[in-house]
């Protein structure tokens, strides 16, 4: 369609010169523009027109999510069981030594304000989070799948898994969101999970692994693109069950009187050996004291010091051990606390009588301890 004359500012042999040579160049595309000037009363509507276009584009631009630019975390690697989903970014991590983790088992529902499931466990052990944000052009799906693969892979099998419409009816979206990742640890003075709102088109898998009787767990939660950086992120939480450390915690004066007036006997977890060792440590001191104040006010108890083991090793060799364990306690009541030795006879039980499943680290840890029994 020719153009219109009237709107250009070129003078009519210019233009014949101009629309010749644009003719000969067009397999080139155009070479030249033409400057059109709008005259008159036809260039009032065309004006506001232009004008309303630019001014829609301006608004659009100021109203298109910018996407946030994530930075990688410094000092801080993927946690051994899962690595990242290629190109993304580790941008926050929370790494807690003992806490205490609910893993659903089956979908949820809000009841007087508060959010069950209809099964779930609860963890305590060591708890590291990991989360990521993903290359711009990557979907949630795709990210959900490869972190479901590789679990698999991996020797994982799954507890529980629910995505998009599924995990809105089972209040896995903010409700279980609150339990899973706001509590953690995370880095201070970057954005954590979930910092754009809430989560949508959530996808989210839990699985568990059994490796020479250690358990671990593994949640992934992949969400879809948020306000803070208009790209998939996903969520990786991998909790390995275990006894506190240590056992930091003795029992007192006032707790063994009620346990053994209840029971009978009592279970001590502050009294310290090196792995396949008898020998009484030093950090056993403040247990020890707590066992003499016991024994020194009723000079009438006489008591059976207990040694048990969980059930690593050859069982003789854990009779054997457990006895000596018995007498150093012993030993150490009547050589460093003037208890008489007539009160106190030791034994050594092995792991004949376990007070929990020697499966898990967690349930052999209950089961190493030293008792005191009535006699």
């Amino acid at each position: 369609m020719p153009l219109d004359r009237r709107y250009l500012s070129q003078p009519e042999h210019q233009h014949q010169h101009q629309r010749g040579h644009d003719h000969a160049g067009r397999s080139r595309g155009s070479a030249r523009t033409c400057t059109m000037v709008l005259r008159g009363h036809a260039a009032a509507p065309v004006l506001r027109a232009a004008a309303a276009l630019v001014f829609a584009g301006l608004l659009l631009a100021a109203a298109a999510p910018a996407r946030s630019q994530p930075s990688e975390l410094p000092g801080v690697q993927d946690h051994p069981a899962v690595s990242r989903y290629k190109g993304a970014v580790l941008h926050n991590a929370s790494d807690e030594r003992f806490a205490s983790l609910l893993i659903p088992l089956g979908p949820g529902k809000v009841q007087n304000s508060q959010l069950v499931f209809e099964s779930s466990v609860t963890v305590e052990g060591s708890i590291s989070a990991r989360y990521y944000v993903m290359p711009p052009a990557v979907q949630p799906l795709e990210v959900f799948r490869n972190y479901q693969s590789a679990l698999t892979q991996a020797g994982f099998k799954p507890l529980y898994t629910c995505q998009q419409v599924a995990c809105d009816k089972a209040s896995m979206n903010e409700n279980y969101r609150n339990l899973l990742l706001y509590p953690r640890k995370w880095a201070p003075s970057r954005i954590e999970p979930g910092g754009g709102g809430s989560p949508r088109d959530l996808y989210y898998w839990s699985g568990k692994a059994t490796r020479e009787g250690n358990e671990t767990y593994a949640i992934v939660w992949v969400a879809s693109a948020d306000s803070v950086w208009n790209a998939t992120t996903a969520s990786i939480v991998v909790v390995e069950p275990k006894a506190m450390e240590g056992n930091q915690v003795n029992a007192t004066l006032v707790q063994m009187q009620r346990g053994l007036k209840a029971e009978g006997r009592i279970a001590l977890y502050g009294l310290f050996f090196d792995t396949g060792r008898a020998e009484v440590k030093p950090d056993s001191k403040p247990q020890l004291e707590e066992m003499a104040k016991l024994l020194k006010g009723d000079p009438g108890m006489r008591v059976f010091v207990v040694g048990h083991t969980d059930n690593q090793g050859a069982l003789d060799a854990n009779v054997l051990l457990s006895q000596k364990r018995a007498d150093a306690v012993v030993a150490a009541l009547v050589s460093q606390h003037g208890i008489d030795a007539k009160r106190l006879a030791a034994r050594g039980v092995a792991n004949f009588a376990p007070l929990a499943s020697n499966a898990a680290e967690t349930g052999r840890a209950k089961n190493r301890r030293v008792e005191l029994v009535v006699q």
